[in-house]
Parts: C-alpha cells; sequence; structure tokens
C-alpha cells in the first residue's frame, strides 16, 4: 500500500488512529491479536555488534521505537539510547512493558527529529521504514543527526517476495531502491536476508566503508562469497546451512542469492561455482539456466548479461543439497545493445521501433514515463527501459512489480499520481489490450493527461488475423506446455482494440497521430511458434540465441503490413510528424527465409553458457 499524495509525513491525527491500540494488537497490522507487548521483536544479537563498532557509551536513537523495547536492550548493553515514535498509545505504553525506557522516548516524526547535527553514532530503524511515505527523508534525517562514520542499521521487507498484505506498509521498496536512496544520502551499504528471505537488513555508515554483513553473522563477510571490486553485489537469500569448520555450506535446491548491479547499464557476469564434493547442480538467473554442471563435477562456470537492477541466482540440485565451497563472480562493462539484443524478439522489436520514433521526433525530451513498461516476469526483469533510451531520464510504472529503483508499482485501476503534462513523453507498449474495453476511453484520456506533447501507444489491434494468431499461440503453449497463458487469455477476453476508434479519440481532442506498422504477422507467427517451444529451462542458450538470431536479421525491418501491432504516434501539440517516420515502414517483407536459417543452425538441446 502507498500514500501517492504524500509529499513528507503524515498528519498527526491520522497516525494517532493509524497506530493506536487495534495496530499494536492485530486489528490492522500483523502483530499478535494478544499484544505487541506479549509478542515483540528482539534485537539483542545486535548489540554486540554495534558495541564492537562504536564502542560503549555511543549515543543510538531508535526510530519508530513502538514501546521501547529496543531502548531497554541498547541501555543494558551499555549505550546512551533514546526512542521516537509517531504514536504516542506506543509512548504511553512503555511505563507498562518497558519501565527503563520511561523518560527516553519522544513522539516525533522519524522524517523530521528534534535533535541537533551528528548528535547520534548509531540510528536504528527496524520495520519503520516501509511505514513512512516518503523514506527517502528518513534517511536523509537520519544522515543529518549521525556524526561521520556513524552507522543506520534497520530492516524492511522486500515486496517481491513479502506476501502479507499489510494496509499499513505505505512504501515498500526493493532491495536496489534503498541502496540507491541510502548511497545519495551519504552512506554506504551492506545488505543482507535475515531469518526470511523477504527480510532484507541493512547496514549503511555515514562518509566510510560499511562494516560487512552476512547470511548468519554481523561484522563479518560470508566465507562462500568472493567477488573483485568491479563484481556485483551477492548476499545470499535462503536455503543455505551454517558455515562449517571448513568454511563451506551446505546448499539446498531452490537456494537463493541475491545479485545487485546498482549501476545504470548492463554488466557482463562470469559466475564460478566451486563445490567441496562433487554433484549436479545447474544455475539460472532470474529464470534462465546460466549454466550448469555435466555429470558429476565440482566446477560449475556461467556467463551471463546482468541487466541494471536486482536478480535472483537459483541453484538447482537434483539430489536436494551440495557442498559449498565458494562462489566467485566477476564483471566487465557490457553495452546495452548486447543486452537488448538477447530479450524477446516481440519486445525488442516494438521498444526499438519507440526509440527511433523518439531520436527522430523527440530528440530533446529527457523525460520518459513508461505506464506498464515491465521487461519480464515473476522471475526477474530482463532489461528495462532505459537500455532502449540511454542518456534521457526514464520512470516505469506497472502493476507487476521489478526491482529497479526507477520502478514503481501502481494499482493499473488507479489514476496515475502524477501531475497533467508531468512527462514530455509518456509510453504505454502492450497495455491497452489488457484493459477492458468499456474502460479504455478512460484509461487512454488518462495517458493524455499526464504526457507533455508526445504518447506512443503500441499494442495489437482488431486489424486483420491479429486475434487468430493469438488463439493460435494461446492453444500452443496450452497443450504444450499445459496452462492458459494469462496476458493471451486477457486479449481473446476483452478484445483486440478498435484501430480507427482509437485514432478518433486523439484526434478528436486535437491531437495528430501518425501510424506504424510493428511485428510483420507471418514473421511474428513464426517466431513466436519457435520460443513457444524453446523457452523453457533446459534449453540453456537456444532460447536467447533464437532472439538473439533474430533480432539481428529483422531489426527494424518488420514495420510492414499486416501486422500483428501498430504504434499510434501521437503529438498534443497537431504537429505532423508523417514525413520523419514515414521512412521507418519498410517496403518490402523481412526475408524470412534467412530468419528461418540462422535459427536451424542454433544448439536445440541445451548446452553451454553464455
Amino acid at each position: 500500500m502507498r500514500d501517492s499524495t504524500a509529499s513528507g509525513p503524515l498528519p498527526s491525527q491520522l497516525l494517532q488512529e493509524r497506530y493506536g491500540r487495534g495496530y499494536f494488537h492485530g486489528e490492522n497490522s500483523g502483530f499478535a491479536r494478544e499484544g505487541y507487548g506479549t509478542v515483540h521483536a528482539t534485537w539483542q544479537h545486535w548489540m554486540p555488534f554495534l558495541r564492537e563498532q562504536l564502542g560503549t557509551g555511543a549515543r543510538l536513537l531508535d526510530l519508530g521505537c513502538a514501546y521501547g523495547f529496543l531502548v531497554v536492550e541498547a541501555l543494558d548493553a551499555g549505550f546512551d539510547a533514546i526512542g521516537v515514535d509517531a504514536s504516542r498509545f506506543a509512548i504511553g505504553e512503555a511505563a507498562a512493558w518497558a519501565r527503563p525506557a520511561v523518560g527516553r522516548l519522544l513522539a516525533a516524526h522519524a522524517e523530521r527529529v528534534p535533535f541537533a547535527d551528528a548528535s547520534f553514532d548509531v540510528v536504528t530503524a527496524f520495520d519503520v521504514l516501509e511505514h513512512v511515505p516518503r523514506p527517502e527523508l528518513l534517511l536523509v534525517e537520519a544522515a543529518r543527526v549521525l556524526r561521520p562514520g556513524g552507522l543506520l542499521v534497520g530492516a524492511t521487507p522486500d515486496p517481491l517476495l513479502f506476501e502479507r498484505s499489510e494496509e499499513t506498509h505505505v512504501a515498500e521498496h526493493v532491495p536496489s531502491w534503498w541502496v540507491r536512496e541510502l548511497e545519495r544520502a551519504g552512506f554506504s551499504v551492506s545488505l543482507r536476508f535475515f531469518q526470511a528471505a523477504w527480510n532484507l537488513e541493512i547496514v549503511a555508515r555515514r562518509g566510510a566503508p560499511a562494516p560487512p554483513i552476512s547470511y548468519d553473522a554481523l561484522g563479518t563477510g560470508d566465507p562462500v562469497v568472493r567477488g573483485a571490486d568491479d563484481a556485483p553485489r551477492f548476499a545470499l537469500r535462503s536455503g543455505f546451512g551454517e558455515p562449517t569448520a571448513e568454511r563451506t555450506r551446505v546448499v539446498g535446491n531452490g537456494a537463493l542469492v541475491y545479485v545487485l548491479n546498482p549501476g545504470d547499464a548492463p554488466l557482463a557476469l562470469e559466475l564460478e561455482i566451486d563445490l567441496a564434493e562433487p554433484a549436479s547442480v545447474s544455475l539460472a538467473l532470474d529464470g534462465r539456466v546460466v549454466g550448469r554442471t555435466r555429470g558429476e563435477a565440482t566446477t560449475l562456470r556461467a556467463r551471463a548479461l546482468l541487466p541494471a537492477g536486482g536478480h535472483q541466482l537459483r541453484f538447482e540440485i537434483p539430489s536436494g543439497w551440495a557442498w559449498l565451497r565458494t562462489i566467485a563472480a566477476r564483471a566487465a562493462p557490457a553495452t546495452r545493445e548486447q543486452l537488448c539484443l538477447t530479450l524477446p524478439f516481440d519486445m525488442y522489436e516494438r521498444y526499438a521501433l519507440v526509440a527511433e520514433t523518439l531520436r527522430r521526433i523527440a530528440p530533446g525530451a529527457d523525460a520518459v514515463l513508461d505506464v506498464g513498461g515491465t521487461m519480464g516476469g515473476g522471475a526477474g526483469h530482463l532489461a528495462w527501459t532505459g537500455d532502449f533510451l540511454p542518456g534521457r531520464d526514464v520512470r516505469v510504472v506497472d502493476a507487476r512489480a521489478a526491482d529497479l529503483p526507477r520502478h514503481d508499482v501502481l494499482d493499473p485501476q488507479a489514476p496515475l499520481p502524477f501531475a497533467d503534462r508531468a512527462f514530455p513523453v509518456v509510453l504505454a507498449l502492450d497495455v491497452l489490450e489488457h484493459v477492458p474495453a468499456a474502460a479504455r476511453d478512460a484509461w487512454l484520456g488518462e495517458l493524455l493527461r499526464v504526457a507533455g506533447r508526445f504518447l506512443l501507444i503500441g499494442n495489437p489491434f482488431a486489424t486483420p488475423g491479429v486475434a487468430e494468431a493469438d488463439r493460435y499461440l494461446f492453444e500452443l503453449i496450452r497443450t504444450r506446455y499445459g496452462y492458459a497463458h494469462g496476458f493471451l487469455a486477457e486479449h481473446l477476453e476483452h478484445g483486440h482494440p478498435d484501430l480507427a476508434a482509437t485514432r478518433a479519440f486523439f484526434a478528436a481532442r486535437g491531437a495528430s497521430v501518425v501510424t506504424l506498422p510493428s511485428g510483420y504477422l507471418p514473421a511474428w507467427i513464426l517466431l513466436q511458434t519457435v520460443n513457444a517451444l524453446l523457452s523453457h529451462p533446459e534449453q540453456d542458450d537456444a532460447y536467447v540465441l533464437a532472439n538473439e538470431s533474430a533480432n539481428r536479421a529483422i531489426g527494424l525491418a518488420s514495420t510492414v503490413e499486416p501486422a500483428y501491432r501498430h504504434l499510434l504516434v501521437i503529438d498534443r501539440m497537431g504537429a505532423d510528424h508523417t514525413a520523419a517516420l514515414q521512412p521507418l515502414v519498410v517496403p518490402r517483407t523481412p526475408d524470412l527465409d534467412a530468419v528461418a536459417a540462422a535459427i536451424a543452425a542454433l544448439p536445440v538441446g541445451g548446452g553451454g553458457s553464455r
């Protein structure tokens, strides 16, 4: 849940209603009904680490202190501790549940605390970050009150794996978002996932390198993780045993490792997995197998392109477990072009056409909003819009989550939380067909409202052959894999939009519209058939290589009728862009024989790794 209109701390009256007695007795929270005073977390395991880092007598500020239990534990550990909480009810309960904290707790907003600059050695923020409408303000405030070298420690749920719905969680963010905002606030960051795969713990130091933390230890790096300075960040997430005397860990089938590329550009990642004993193991990065041991080996090597943001590395071990000695990684810069070419051809051609369109008609438009722009599914994102539009300030909103700092999850039925004409360019690619027919005009109007000038809408319309192509692909997937493809089912359920009526909608509002075909329909059907046959993990590289071959062979040469999709280029200022865009429509159809030959030459049995 998100307070999308909030620009700072919530009004006090609302906070008292939201975080009153009912909240602390589980009425609008995940707390036990017998009450927070009876069942609550403990933070004692943090105290030796903090004392080692900062020394006895260090000043500690607990944000979101509730009844004051952490303050009491910090006092017992030798800290000069105080706490703040927005709930006056919670602070009043200290007398009954945490008497040593009485007089040390203060009602205040975590984003605006009444303390002097550089007055604390450590700030704690456990289970409070997700309750603040704009937690980046809390991070800046924590940096203000911390002395140079001071620590900020806390925990917050990762919404990609946190399945419980909490109505008071107004700002759940993915790990890459927290890393970016902490670094913007002047912190260096270490992170881990502790006790639950969704429980992200953060240790950040102001103005100096953060101390290391690991899967089950504070103040020390993980014994099985090795990384060069240029490698992405790794954190064991779930499925690992305690370290042995030989500094190995048991790794279970399905174990997850979090991999973060904190930059904006992709990386060429090289992995080497060293096992203490031979075992059959395969590695999947965001659902794609990138490497496997051959037979009963002890070393697994894998290569992959790693997009910006956070990703999941998953171990598949048929025997159930193996002894892991090390995960070693190194990385080198990769180009966005390299990454984009590996995308599913249908995704590549729609974004490549948009990129070329904007290059021709809006070269100076720097801010772009992509509505419904997640590139990938539940396994992880495969790229992001910024990879096609480098140098532009891109923001993505979607009903689906993605571990990218510039990606927001929004209710698809709700109005966009942006001002009128907030973005010079707005994109919506392959979204309109997922909107129920009765709601389409309102949705199109909302897109036009936030578009400063250009609105680009691309999707399959009710043109000849499109519905039949979707129905064919839906049945192919259903019969081959035994499930109903959700996106295609929505196409068929809602019906494809009418192209002429959509053009008329914008023309009636004074906008000009240029229509470009996208996705030569015979090629689309051929390549989707190949994808349906290759898009399962056991194919290893074949799926990626097939798309890369198709993208190189076709590129922008698929802008010809009959088309699966049409791109509407809408200018609310009414300028005619036909002359600039008409050259994008190719005069002849793609050479499908060349595409088929390139695909036929691919290894289809599962083999190496990129």
